[in-house]
Order: structure tokens, then C-alpha cells, then sequence
């Protein structure tokens, strides 16, 4: 189904602080800044061959209260989120949303519903 983790996805009090992180810890550059799905603020920011993405949620409870970095979501690359859809919701696994969005960076990707991912925020990824 999947071929690789595309990405994780990192929730912070502050993007400019973590994105100053994983530059000055591991040479990360930043790909690209925008705005989030949630109203917040994102960036991607490229470590090598890893990819990582950093957001600053507009609703900072989603923290729970935790400083640092927390864990919002992985996404995985698939070759065909059409078809990763179709055969997913055939197995009788719901969406979010009803199709894919495009984000900042202009990949389709869609979040399945987290009561059908054991509790996780995963996203398919179509680059």
C-alpha cells in the first residue's frame, strides 16, 4: 500500500524557534513556510533525505500543555492516493475529508479518520 514514511509532523509553541532547532542542530533548510490546515502556521524543513514538517497550530491546546515538540502525525507516500482510497474504504476505513486536499507544498494527501487508526493521525501522501 504505502512505500516509505513521507514525513512527521511536529506540533510547537513557536515555529521560528524550532525551525532555528533543526537548522543550527542538523543543517535542516526550510523548504517552505505557509499557512497550516488548521489556520496555524507550518514549514517544511529538509534534513538530508529526511523531511520534516513543523507546525505552530492556531489552537494551542492541541499541546495539551506540553512545551517542545510534539508528535501530530506521519505521513506515508503512496504511488496512487486515488486508488490507496478506494481500496482502503472498500476495507471499510473512513476519511476526514471526503477526498484529498493539496497542501503548501502541492501533494494530495488525505488523513484517515483516527477511531479507524487505532487512536493515530496518518495521512496517505501522494507526491
Amino acid at each position: 500500500m504505502f512505500t516509505d514514511i513521507h514525513h512527521p509532523g511536529y506540533l510547537v509553541q513557536d515555529l521560528e524557534e524550532a525551525i532555528a532547532f533543526y537548522e543550527r542542530t542538523f543543517g535542516g533548510k526550510v523548504l517552505k513556510r505557509g499557512q497550516s490546515s488548521d489556520g496555524g502556521r507550518n514549514a517544511f524543513v529538509q534534513n538530508d533525505d529526511t523531511l520534516i514538517e513543523i507546525i505552530e497550530p492556531a489552537d494551542k491546546s492541541r499541546l495539551a500543555g506540553r512545551g517542545g515538540q510534539v508528535l501530530d502525525h506521519i505521513g506515508y507516500t503512496v504511488p496512487d492516493i486515488d486508488r490507496a482510497v478506494t481500496e482502503l474504504k472498500a476495507k471499510g476505513v473512513r476519511f476526514v475529508t471526503e477526498k484529498p486536499i493539496i497542501n503548501i507544498m502541492g501533494w494530495r494527501l488525505i488523513y484517515l479518520d483516527p477511531a479507524d487508526a487505532m487512536g493515530a493521525r496518518i495521512h496517505l501522501t501522494q507526491v
